[in-house]
Parts: C-alpha cells; structure tokens; sequence
C-alpha cells in the first residue's frame, strides 16, 4: 500500500519526542507499505537526516516554510480562530505543493501528524486519512497557563490560555475531517472536547528495548539522579528547576548528584550547573547517561502524554521517582512500579528512602522493566498503525 505521510518537522535526529515517535513508525510502516514522507522545515535537510530516512521512504519531499511570510501571519493571527501553532506551520503556498504531492503519488492512505499539520490534507476527501493527535495539545497549554504565577508573565499566561481554548476547539473541530485518529494515551484521549473521541485508537509511544539496557553492576561513589528530555522544552525546564531548586536541596543523602540530560537547554536550565549539579546538552547516546543512574526522577508539572524518558528509564531497569503527570500515562498498577510523589518534601524523602533500601529499589526496577517489554514495544505499537491505516482504506473502497 503507498501511503503519504505529513510531518511539521523531519523525523531526525531524534531529539523530540514526536520525532522519535514518527522515526519509529516509519520504521515499521516501511516493512509492508510504500512510504513517501512530506516534513516542513525552517531549514534545509541535512546528509545525515537523509541517509536516515532513506531506509525507511521511497521519496523524502522537506518543504521550506518562509520565516518572512510565519512573521507576517503571526502578525495577523489574533484576527483567526485557528491555534497560533496551526497559523504557524500553515503556509499557502506549501499547502498547494503538498495538495501535488498527493495528485502525484496517488496514495491509498494519508497519516497526518499533529493537528498543526492537519490544514494541509484535511480537505483531501478523496484519500481516506489518519490523524495522530499524540496528545491532548489544548490540556497542555492550559495546565503551562496556569502554572504561570509571575506577574511580568501575564501576558504570556493569557497568550497560553488563549492557544489553550483555540486548540481544544480546533482539536474537536478537525476531528471529522479524518477517518480515523490516534492518540497516546486514555487520558489524553478523555481530554479531547468531541462526542466520539472514545473512536480514537490508542496508540502508545514504545522504547527501543535493545539500546536501553541495565547497566553492569558496580561501585558507585556519590548516587546520581537522572533527568532526561529536550531541555528547551516547557515542561521539561520547569520541571528541571524543581528538581534542582525544590528538590535537591530538601535530600538528606551528602552525596547525591543531579544529571540534567538533554539537548538544546535554555540559558536557565545551564544556570542551574553547579558541582553537585551537571548540565550535558545533546548527547549522541542518551542511553549512556541511563548506565550512569542511580535513580530516574521525573518531577513533571505541566504537559500532557507518555513520556519516552519514563520508558526509557525503565527499560533500562531504574528506580522510577515520577509525578502523577509522568506516571499515569503508563496505566500500570499504581504501586510497585515507580515511587509517585506529590510535592518536593514527597520526591526528596523518595530518594533517601529508595537510597536506604538497595534491595527493593531493585525489585521495583526490575517490575517495571518486565511491565514495559510485555506493553511499549515500537514494533507492535507500528502493527496497531498499519492495521488502522489498512482499515481505513478498505472502508474506503465499500
């Protein structure tokens, strides 16, 4: 089957979490479909990202979107009801080449990722089509709103809140435009705002099992916890200041060392660098810094879906120290897989208790592992993706 696949950044390198989601299914998608892929970009492909890719697809289009004419609509947006991201990466003159693409390759099927590229085929009606929200967009950027308590920061709250209410109309807006969407999780999937979004599948993000290992046991000096992500990221640099300013201060272990792991930090998240503190930016192996760990934290506040760093920390078989919004995305039992705490007190105590108690650390480690090679494997999340997209299209021709 060929199917056309529209993407708002290039699925490498694979820094981001909707690019490591879509890289992997591509991946899989390749072994039984012909695969031509469309990516927006503000920047021309790299080598590297082509030898990537070009095991995956037959053609790779990257459209150049114009930071002129993005400035330009910015300038306009708040006379449009459409989301800020949406008016962002929608451009006129690329929906036409994409609307050629499609006349041109004749695809069975068309899987669009995130809303913000859905202007670009939504009105596509003779493709049947396939939107992967990944999460509830709208959720995310209220909850960032409401956690904004600075006064100079108002404006920004408000600039939240109104992409908020934008997004979580257009979500449910563009809903009947496709035949079919996707989803990561049964909570973001609750917080979609339309009458049938228990259609949308579930689909979860899933861990390369071979590269995040458990390392080989040996001495350590000084306990290290681990924080991993793209460190420009919202959430992830709130919950970076957490950690550093709330948390560690609060641990009774001496010794205990912080590794803030991730590219792109913002100049606030390399301030937070200190000798008890580490600060890498991009590693080419993100699993090395898994081997380092003692401990996994992820005191995440703000954002929504299934974190790929939890994921990885698992399978790499670490004590787990999560919030609510990092842990209830996995739907496992609520004990025995992870510490989950509230507030700094709760993450702090967490650390000097799972220091204290080596044994059951492990134990819990090793559920959790076992929990994720039986439930978030790319490989059988990538047959959910091709079977919806077979599905479609055989409806389509009744």
């Amino acid at each position: 089957m060929k199917l056309f696949v529209i993407s708002s950044r290039v699925p490498y390198p694979l820094q981001k979490g909707d690019k490591l989601r879509l890289y992997h299914q591509l991946k899989h998608l390749s072994e039984e479909h012909e695969v031509i892929l469309c990516c927006l970009s503000s920047a021309k492909l790299t080598a590297e990202q082509r030898e990537a890719l070009s095991h995956f697809v037959t053609e790779l289009h990257v459209l150049k979107l114009s930071w002129f004419r993005r400035l330009w609509r910015m300038a306009w947006s708040w006379a449009s009801d459409w989301p800020f991201q949406v008016t962002w990466f929608t451009e006129k003159r690329i929906q036409n080449q994409v609307q050629e693409l499609v006349a041109k390759h004749a695809p069975q099927a068309i899987y669009c990722q995130l809303v913000r590229c859905a202007e670009y085929v939504k009105d596509i009606h003779e493709v049947p089509k396939v939107l992967d929200y990944m999460d509830a967009l709208s959720a995310g950027m209220h909850r960032r709103a409401n956690s904004e308590m600075r006064l100079l920061m108002k404006p920004f709250q408000l600039l939240l809140r109104t992409e908020g209410t934008r997004l979580a109309r257009y979500e449910s807006r563009v809903f009947d435009y496709f035949d079919a969407a996707t989803i990561i999780s049964r909570n973001d999937r609750l917080l979609i705002p339309h009458r049938d979004r228990d259609r949308i599948e579930i689909v979860p993000n899933g861990v390369d099992l071979s590269a995040f290992t458990p390392a080989n046991p040996g001495t350590q000096n000084d306990p290290i916890v681990l924080f991993t992500g793209n460190m420009s990221y919202a959430p992830n640099v709130d919950a970076a200041h957490h950690l550093v300013k709330d948390i560690l201060p609060q641990i009774k272990h001496p010794r205990v060392r912080v590794i803030l792991a991730g590219a792109e930090p913002k100049a606030s998240v390399k301030a937070l660098a200190s000798d008890r503190v580490t600060v890498t930016g991009w590693v080419d192996d993100i699993a090395t810094q898994y081997r380092k760990a003692t401990l996994f934290m992820a005191p995440l506040r703000i954002g929504t879906g299934l974190q790929n760093k939890v994921l990885e920390a698992m399978a790499a078989e670490i004590p787990c120290i999560l919030s609510p919004h990092a842990f209830t995305p996995l739907n496992l039992p609520s004990t025995g897989h992870a510490v989950v705490c509230q507030n700094a007190e709760a993450f702090a105590s967490a650390v000097d208790d799972l220091l204290a108690s080596p044994e059951q650390s492990k134990e819990m480690a090793k559920r959790a592992k076992k929990s994720i090679e039986g439930q978030f494997s790319w490989n059988t999340h990538g047959t959910t993706v091709s079977r919806l997209l077979r599905h479609v299209t055989q409806n389509a021709s009744i």
